[in-house]
This record gives C-alpha cells, structure tokens and sequence, in this order.
C-alpha cells in the first residue's frame, strides 16, 4: 500500500508541476505559503479518538504527515487553493498523555508549518478497577431494563475490567444461555457481525442526521468497470446544500479522473477518499447505453472542481410531485435518509405539499434509511395514515417481563401525541396534514432498518397496503432507551436493547427482514436520478402505480435499468464521511 500510496502521489505532483510562485525549483518563496490557517499551536483531540478537520489556504501544491500513527493524516496532500486537512485520532487507552506533530509542506515555500494534536490520559486501565462504578452503574441497568434481564443474574461479573469490555461479558454471557438475546445484533448466517447495544464515553451512539459533517458532500460513491473500456466511481448520492452539489453532481455522474490521475482498481481506495475529503478536481462524465442498452458510451462533463467543507447532513434529501402521463395519476416521492425529531417539521410540510397537490400516490424510498427517531416514525406513519386511522395503534412497545409485570407498556398512535415517550405534539399536528392513502409504494435495500422496518410494519397493522420493491430489508425488530450519567468528569451514554416493536396486529416476527413484493438488487445496476424512470427502483413503482398491478420483471428487462448491468469492485461504504445513525431510538434521559 505505500508503494502504491506513493505512486499516486507521484502522479499528482507531477499532474500539477509548476503552481509554485517560482520559476527557479531552487529559489523558494519566504514563509509558509499557508494562511486562513483553522488550527492552533496546540489543539485537543477526545481520548475517545475522533476524526478533525481543519480548513486552511495553500499557494501551492502541499503535503501532510503526522509524528504519531495514533494520529493519522488521511489527507496527505493537496492542491493550491481552498483545502482540508483530515486527521484520524486513535482512542487512547494507555495510561499516558501524548502529543503528536503535524506538519504542512507547500511547494515552493521555505517555511513548513506545524502544528500539536494533544490527547489527555487514557479512560480506560486495564484491570485496576478505576471504572468500577461505570460498570457497577452498566450491570444494574442491565438487570432492570435490558430486554433479556433476567440472565444477567446468573452471571459472574469481573467489575476490574475497563467499562466496554465489561459490557461485552454480559452480552456474551447472556448469548451463552441459549442465545436468548438472539435479536441484540446484527448476523451475517450464522455468525453475530455486532451487538445493537453500546456504550459510549463523550460521544454520540453514532453520527445522526441534523448533524455536522466535513467533506465534499458526497454520500456515497460505488466503484465501477463499464465493460472493458472504463472504470471510474458511479456517484450514488448527493448531500443537498454541500459543495458536491453545488459543483452540479448528481446520482448517476461517473467520475473517471481525480486531479488527472484516472481511477484503476489499484489506487480508487486513495482517490475515493480524496473524492469523499473534498478539495480536487474531478473528470465527471454521462453514462449513455447503445446498443439496446448493452454498451456504454461516456460523454464527457468536463473538469470541475470539488470543493470541500463543513454542512448540516439533512433528513430529507428530495421530495417532488411527478404526473404519470396518460393518466390522471400525481406521485409525491420522498427520498428520507434518516428519522430525526429536527425534521418532523420539514416532513410535516413536504406532506403538506403532497396533499395540496392532490397526490393519489406516495412512493417513500428508504433505501438508504436505517432509523432513528421512534417518534420521527410515528409522525411519518400518521402523515401517510391520515384521519381514517385516527387513534389507532401504530406501534406497541413490549418490555422485558419484569417491566412487563409491574405495569409498563407503551403505545405510539396515529395522531396522537401521547406516547410511550409522554406528550409530543407534532405527531397531531401531523394528522392535519396527512395524505390519508390505502396503499404506498416503499423503496427497500438490506441498509433498511429499525424505525424504517417500524413503519412498513405499523402501516400493514392498520391494514394499509405496503407494497416493497427492491431487497430484503436489515429486520430490527428491537429498540433502544437511551441512559446516560457523568462519571469522572465524562459524559457516559448507554443505549441497551430494552423493548420489542409490535404492529396494531401484534405481529413483531420480523427479525430476518421484510421480503420484497417486488424482489431486485439494483446494487450493479447502473444509477438513474432518484424518482425518475432512469432509477430502477423507481421505475418499477411508477409502473405499478400507472397500471395498477405489479410489474413482471421479465417484461422490464426492454427497460434502461434492467439492461445496464455493470460490474462494480471494491467497497467504499464504510470510507463515507457520513454515517448515518441507526436503530429504533427513544430520546435518551440523564441521570444527576
């Protein structure tokens, strides 16, 4: 990987020969070259470890490294002009505070900058006990709310340990009595890929939408061969509001050069990542397929640069109107990436927009969703339910017996604002604004997951027709309370599995996911816009919707996406900037 690393670097140097203010290699501009500088002489990073990015300006090309690998550059190098620098911060758990140099190179200047990353003293000491009431505080939880609860007694607990080991023996142990936590993970066959329960120290479960990210903008880029002649990335999906979008990409986009260096099965990891950072120039190309859509012809965009910085991940990332043309048909699609309250009130108004525009249909793609908010779930399922349904149970939440016993229940309901939660208002002022449909047409992948899998199964409660086209979906049939308590001058946050997610019907037997109607992998399948005809997925539910029955995947195969299969390599998926939270997730409380 370092030769490697080093040729493309090599590349890149000599793709952008001459951008230093000198025409004599050997007279060097005064000073660093570097202004706008984001960091300080010295900056702190979490002992969690994190990633940080910091924004500067270079007059010329520049190359980064850092004294420590615990804290890695993941930008190495750049172009003149607007740039990000990444670093990748390891979590310490040594006993010992530690400092790390970063140093910043611009060609042409005499001067390099640098700069101190500190992290304090481990949180974790391998079995001295110093975290012995996180863990005392973890085991009582767990005895009294984990859904599996009772379990937890029959174990023989070390309270030494550091606090997520700790965690890990009791989700272990109560694995090995019988595996009755069967459906706190997530499985691959027959083997556990993770548990859904975690803690975590001074950070989030994972990053939510309606938070901060850095980058260009880019949620996902899918490294692709289009017959012999071409490789490159297929753009997935574009963040609104980011500078990818506002450079004009769009799903489907393929880009074949980053800074002049072409894209091969070799180096699309490095370029992949600069792509994801931001601040390069990227060759973008259409995709046309000739010959009865067999063969692919590239057309190029030209040359733009992508920019990098910092934006606001939103739930909803495209909502329109379509008009099916032959009939009197109105389609509201709605392409949401993830249930967060801080968008009910956005949601609320797209549905809003699709009732005064007298929508018969509603296609809801979830691909990309997997969860959040509970209550982000309830107001989207008496968005689509409307007035008929009013009162109705959406979802029921059953506890671990214990609770069960002592009188704990929980309901979310159609438009009502009491919930297992307590009051909360936007689930009726939602009903005011609701389709109120009988059928919906919902976009599913195996990324599908929790609170996404919580409406599709509390809609079919309501005896609403579901109907899915597309893969299997993830199958969290399970949610979290979120708990969390300082200890040490650390902020501790707990989400265990702690209750089962029931339709109005009491079905929850959805742990192996829900089986598409309409069952297609579009994942080698070369990307059209979302919503559009050109999009697989989304030309399967316009079909269904224009005639009124369930299309015949044989008779689509004349169809541009049933004919433009591409072979796709590598997997960039877990390199996203991006992460979307996932789980069904009550809002967490805090313990004094």
């Amino acid at each position: 990987m370092k030769k490697l690393f080093g040729w493309a670097l090599a590349v890149l140097l000599a793709a952008t020969a001459g951008v230093s203010c000198s025409d004599d290699d050997n007279e060097l501009n005064e000073g660093a070259g570097i202004s706008a500088a984001a960091w300080q002489d010295e900056n702190q990073a979490s002992i969690e470890g994190e990633t940080l990015d910091f924004k500067f300006t270079a007059a010329g090309d520049w190359t980064a490294d850092s004294s420590a690998g615990w804290c890695a550059v993941q930008t190495p190098s750049g172009v003149a002009g607007e740039s990000l620098l990444r670093l990748k911060v390891a979590m310490n758990d040594n006993a010992e505070a530690r400092t790390a140099t970063i140093t910043i190179k611009v060609k042409g200047f005499a001067s390099p900058v640098s700069f101190a990353v500190k992290q304090g003293e481990g949180l974790t000491e391998k079995g001295d006990g110093k975290y012995r009431d996180v863990n005392e505080w973890v085991a009582g939880y767990m005895k009294s709310h984990y859904l599996w609860n009772r379990p937890v007694e029959n174990l023989f607990l070390d309270y030494s340990i550091s606090y997520d080991l700790f965690l890990t023996s009791i989700l272990d142990g109560v694995a090995a009595q019988n595996d009755v936590n069967h459906d706190d993970g997530h499985w691959q066959g027959k083997k556990r890929m993770y548990y859904y329960t975690n803690l975590q120290s001074n950070a989030p479960v994972s990053r939510a939408v309606g938070e901060q990210a850095a980058g260009s903008g880019i949620y996902l880029l899918t490294p692709t061969r289009l017959g012999t002649d071409y490789i490159g990335f297929a753009v997935m999906a574009v963040i609104p509001g980011t500078p990818a979008a506002e450079a004009g990409l769009v799903r489907g986009d393929f880009i074949t050069t980053v800074d002049g260096v072409a894209v091969t099965d070799g180096n699309y990891k490095i370029l992949g990542q600069a792509v994801y950072d931001g601040g390069v120039r990227i060759g973008i190309n259409d995709v046309v397929w000739e010959n009865n859509g067999t063969t692919p012809v590239l057309h190029s965009k030209g040359e733009v640069q992508l920019g990098a910085g910092t934006f606001v991940d939103p739930a909803i990332y495209m909502d329109k109107v379509v008009s099916i043309v032959g009939t009197d048909k109105k389609v509201g699609y709605l392409l949401y990436m993830g249930f967060s309250i801080d968008y009910d009130a956005e949601l609320t108004e797209v549905f809003e927009y699709f009732r005064q525009q007298n929508v018969t249909d509603v296609i809801l793609d979830l691909r990309y969703n997997n969860g959040g908010d509970v209550l982000a779930s309830a107001v989207l399922g008496t968005l689509i339910a409307g007035n008929d349904y009013k009162g109705q149970v959406y979802g029921h939440v059953t506890y671990n017996d214990d609770r069960t016993a002592a009188g704990e229940s929980g309901d979310y309901r159609v438009g009502d604002k009491q919930t297992a939660e307590g009051v909360y208002e936007p689930i009726e002022t939602a009903l005011q604004h609701a389709v109120g449909l009988k059928t919906v047409y919902v976009l599913v992948s195996e990324s599908t997951a929790s609170a996404s899998e919580m409406v599709i199964n509390g809609l079919r409660g309501l005896d609403i027709e579901v109907n899915l086209i597309g893969q299997t979906t993830n199958g969290k049939n399970v949610g979290m309370e979120g708990i969390g308590r300082t200890f040490h001058n650390y902020d501790f946050l707990f989400y265990p599995i702690t209750f089962y997610i029931e339709n109005a019907k009491g079905f929850r037997d959805y742990a192996t996911g829900f089986v598409p109607d309409l069952e297609i992998d579009d994942s080698s399948i070369y990307p059209g816009e979302f919503g559009t005809t050109t999009d697989q997925l989304s030309y399967l539910a316009l079909d269904w919707i224009k005639r009124g029955k369930k299309p015949v995947l044989q008779a689509s195969a004349s169809t541009r996406g049933g004919v433009c299969a591409v072979e796709t390599f590598g997997d960039l998926w877990d390199d996203r900037p991006v992460q979307p939270r996932g789980g069904a997730v009550m809002q967490p409380r805090w313990e004094e």
